[in-house]
């Protein structure tokens, strides 16, 4: 979340702590009460979005086990396919097998899994012959599953990443409709109570105050913090 975001949902919990103070004072009110409520259920609503939006993601690091995990068993693999073509002269499945750890390293995602899948099926196709190298059916399970393993995760981090920036990008419009709530419904209502009760109003217009907590930091020993914003 952006620090200019940021600081307006600390000034919508300041306020939501005022109003919650001083509910005895506006609760006989039926439409500042629904107004109220609203307005909470929006901040509600932008907590879950920035909970989602920050929450750190175990997918990439899922990924990355996986692939060391496909590329340690296909490069073993290869190894055995690329002797049985030196030995029978098979040109394509020694173009397919000889791979370096290093080749196998540069494929990106779909191209390790596109290459693991067709030494998969060349492997397969072999069996007898590997098993002159001591390649059995247990090595051939353990590409397969390997493979099975980097496929579905492979989309994990673009998926988690995407899922993010959904919430990145409902973050402005929910903080303008809890912005509209505030000065078109709220603050209205609140100075209904500047002669009854003013301490209320006074404590509420404090608390709709916009503090920018980075640029505080930034400048409190030159100037003791920058003067507040009002809230907009």
């Amino acid at each position: 979340m952006k620090t200019d975001q940021t600081n307006r949902v600390n000034m919508y919990k300041t306020v939501t702590g005022v109003l919650d103070d001083h509910s005895a004072v506006w609760n006989a009110m039926a439409p500042m009460v629904t107004a109220v409520a609203d307005f909470k259920t929006k901040v509600s609503t932008i907590d879950t979005a920035v909970q989602k939006q920050e929450t750190p993601t175990g997918a990439t690091k899922d990924k990355a086990e996986a692939r060391d995990a496909l590329e340690d068993v296909l490069f073993l693999m290869c190894r055995a396919l690329s002797f049985l073509a030196h030995k029978s002269g098979d040109n394509d499945l020694s173009a397919l097998a000889d791979l370096t750890r290093s080749d196998i390293d540069k494929f990106d995602s779909e191209g390790l899994s596109n290459r693991a899948a067709s030494v998969l099926a060349q492997a397969n196709a072999k069996k007898t012959d590997l098993a002159t190298v001591q390649v059995t059916q247990a090595n051939l399970d353990e590409l397969t599953q390997a493979l099975a393993d980097f496929n579905e995760v492979k989309a994990g981090p673009r998926q988690a990443t995407a899922e993010r920036a959904a919430q990145t990008e409902s973050l402005p419009t929910l903080i303008r409709d809890a912005n509209s709530i505030l000065r078109n419904e709220v603050d209205p209502l609140v100075a209904l109570f500047s002669r009854s009760n003013p301490d209320f109003v006074s404590a509420y217009n404090s608390a709709r105050v916009i503090v920018d907590r980075a640029a505080t930091h930034a400048a409190a020993k030159a100037l003791g913090g920058p003067p507040p914003t009002p809230a907009q």
